[in-house]
């Protein structure tokens, strides 16, 4: 997530949808001429019909009794953004907008009293009160009509108007008046076919370029989906919470913690979204926010990288989010930079020793390079499946966009192909991240509203990507609002990005997602929902949980599976009523998890993402734990954390670990040669020397 200040500012009106959505009552484009032709006289009256509801309504535009220009200045200042749309049967539409106060003062007491849309009847009460907005904040404003018929893939107009108040010295009287597209997505079950491209590398050695400023761009922190309020379904909540104890070294009952180490990093953001991965030989490699660091023994150490010293200041450059993962296949880190576009770049565990982490192989993956000129980039996200790698991203004004290159040709580092979805067929998954351990098939998914979520599918044979909805327990988007002892809301920005699928893992043919969800009548804290989809019947829920305490929330889940026992693993955050914000991690199932870090200080925005990663197989460790990367906030400032943690060694001893394959620093791979014998030693010679 693109940072700027800190402050998170909600979402744009999602402009642009793929050039074959139809667009119906006021929305910004032309029915296509086949429907013209066939149907002119509906069309005359429905245009007829939108030109009248129009002609009372001037626009966007919002204003205050006798203000000046100074006190514009200082006033609030709202805006709608983020539509997100359902339409569970042809004569029901759900929506949700948010109501955005990027102004310099509260606006106080918004309340809604006028919403229309062509070929609608409102059934969302009105007037519909909002309460307070406050300067960078935000409020949800539901919109529900029934009539009809409405369908998939079509965009139709909302028009609003409300009032609100000011918290000046002489309190006025505010109006304003919104036009917003909502922007249905397409039907489901439904498929699309993947694009391809092609790019060249670029290589880097040195990291001697001038060091700058992380590059914010006009697309700072938008988010451009609100998740509707569903039909309420009935769900068995989980009946035991779960408790929090410290992270002790050694070996408690149940998981054994190897290690938990500062990075010792300065100038980390507070929000500071730690990732990192490591191979069997103690070289890790992680990233947080701005900055970069590795460790080549282990963890004891690690040494501080500026990412913009070591890639040139290109089309790509460089601005904050950054995603590590670690390809054993193929022994290469994967780094993914997000800038004016994002940067792929590739590096073996050798090359980060030796060259100090500063020699890479990259490829700078542009908006013009898919055909996306005119968006951004943000939220980038990697998962590593049997032969491909997967990579997504939000791309502004057109949806989520998943796509897949071989680690084949990532590991010989020549030009390669990526395949990509169409952004616009998961819109409604924004800042959604990828399935871990996804072996054959990538796995992805998104909120329809807070009773149906929308999983895709891409298997590793296939061209063909595939989408089904599925109905899941009720759950509440709202209600984040969790107080640290110097009284910061550290959930106070969730409900942009934690809401989503913030985490999911493959189990054999259980595919697990995670997110954050709100108070509500069974659960007095924020907590953590999960999902167990079952692959092989089609998709339907095995098991849907919550990791809850009514004395403290939970939020921003990662998940990743087992290599031994196949149970999921957590790395997440939790906080709230009189407790800071602490990274914790452990097992499903366990109903306890570990504090990593001791934060003294609270922050109004603790996100956006934390992650975990299993931890390549050892004689002593063959599969039994992870790499978790998280953070607390001592001082003020992040303090980043590596932690090695799992099931104790012995649950692994019928589990022979896998021999580490024999690669060559020039990318050379010798099938069933172990790395490091004298077999693999000779047949480098041939090639550069081996990696031992």
């Amino acid at each position: 997530m693109r940072h700027l200040g800190g402050l998170l500012v909600l979402a744009s009106i999602y402009l642009v949808l793929n050039s074959a959505s139809n667009f119906e009552n006021g929305a910004v484009a032309p029915q296509p001429r086949e429907a013209r032709l066939v149907n002119g006289a509906k069309m005359n009256a429905s245009k007829e019909a939108r030109m009248a509801q129009e002609q009372a309504y001037g626009g966007d535009e919002q204003g205050c009794n006798d203000q000046d220009d100074k006190e514009k200045e200082r006033a609030a200042q709202l805006v709608a953004r983020a539509p997100g749309v359902s339409v569970p049967d042809a004569k029901t539409l759900l929506s949700a907008v948010a109501i955005v106060n990027r102004g310099k003062s509260a606006a106080i007491n918004v309340e809604v009293t006028s919403i229309r849309m062509a070929g609608g009847t409102l059934i969302t009460s009105l007037p519909a009160s909002l309460g307070t907005i406050a300067t960078d904040g935000s409020a949800f404003l539901e919109a529900n009509f029934s009539g009809g018929p409405f369908r998939p893939g079509v965009a139709r107009s909302l028009f609003l108007e409300g009032k609100y108040s000011t918290g000046e010295e002489r309190k006025r009287d505010c109006h304003f008046r919104f036009r917003v597209i909502l922007p249905a997505p397409p039907a489901a079950p439904g498929s699309g076919r993947l694009k391809t491209v092609t790019i060249k590398p670029g290589r880097v050695k040195g990291g001697k370029y001038p060091l700058r400023p992380p590059k914010f761009d006009s697309d700072v922190n938008q988010s451009e989906w609100t998740v509707p309020k569903g039909p309420f379904v009935a769900g068995k909540p989980t009946p035991t919470h779960t408790g929090v104890e410290k992270a002790h070294l050694g070996d408690p009952p149940a998981i054994n913690f190897v290690a938990n180490q500062s990075l010792n990093v300065t100038g980390a953001n507070t929000i500071a979204e730690p990732s990192g991965s490591a191979n069997a030989g103690g070289i890790i490699f992680s990233s947080a926010n701005s900055l970069a660091a590795y460790s080549t023994n282990n963890g004891a150490s690690f040494t501080q990288l500026n990412p913009t010293a070591i890639f040139p200041n290109d089309a790509v450059g460089f601005c904050c989010d950054q995603i590590v993962q670690y390809a054993p296949s193929i022994d290469r880190f994967i780094w993914l930079l997000q800038g004016n576009g994002v940067r792929l770049a590739v590096a073996s565990p050798a090359q980060v020793q030796s060259s100090g982490g500063t020699a890479w192989t990259y490829w700078n993956l542009t908006p013009a390079l898919f055909g996306f000129t005119g968006s951004g980039f943000d939220y980038p996200d990697l998962s590593i499946g049997n032969q491909f790698l997967y990579m997504s991203w939000n791309v502004t004004g057109r949806g989520h966009v998943v796509m897949r290159t071989s680690l084949a040709g990532l590991q010989a580092g020549g030009t390669i192909t990526l395949g990509f979805t169409n952004p616009a067929d998961s819109v409604m998954a924004w800042f959604a991240h990828l399935v871990q351990n996804t072996g054959n098939e990538i796995f992805w998914a998104g909120h329809n509203n807070t009773s149906s979520m929308r999983v895709f599918s891409l298997a590793e044979n296939s061209n063909t990507y595939f989408w089904r909805d599925v109905t899941v327990a009720s759950w509440t988007n709202g209600g984040f609002t969790s107080l640290t002892p110097d009284n910061q809301n550290w959930l106070g920005m969730v409900s942009a990005v934690g809401t989503w699928m913030a985490g999911g893992t493959r189990s054999g043919n259980h595919v697990w997602f995670a997110w954050t969800a709100g108070l509500d009548n069974n659960f007095k804290q924020a907590h953590v929902n999960m999902v167990d989809l079952d692959r092989s019947n089609n998709f339907q829920v095995a098991q849907q949980v919550q990791i809850w305490n009514n004395d403290y929330a939970f939020g921003y889940p990662a998940l990743t599976t087992n290599r031994c026992t196949a149970e999921v693993g957590l790395s997440l955050e939790y906080g709230g009523n009189g407790n800071y914000e602490n990274h914790v991690v452990g097992f499903w199932g366990d109903f306890m998890v570990y504090i990593t870090t001791a934060s003294d200080t609270g922050t109004g925005r603790f996100g956006d993402y934390v992650t975990l990663r299993q931890a390549q197989p050892t004689i002593s460790n063959p599969g039994n734990l992870f790499n978790a990367f998280g953070y607390g906030i001592t001082g003020g400032k992040a303090d980043i954390h590596r932690v090695l943690f799992g099931r104790p060694a012995a649950v692994c001893k019928s589990i022979p670990p896998p021999p580490e394959p024999c690669v060559c620093d020039d990318g050379f791979k010798a099938p069933n040669v172990k790395l490091g014998s004298q077999a693999c030693i000779h047949i480098c010679r041939a090639h550069e020397r081996p990696r031992n």
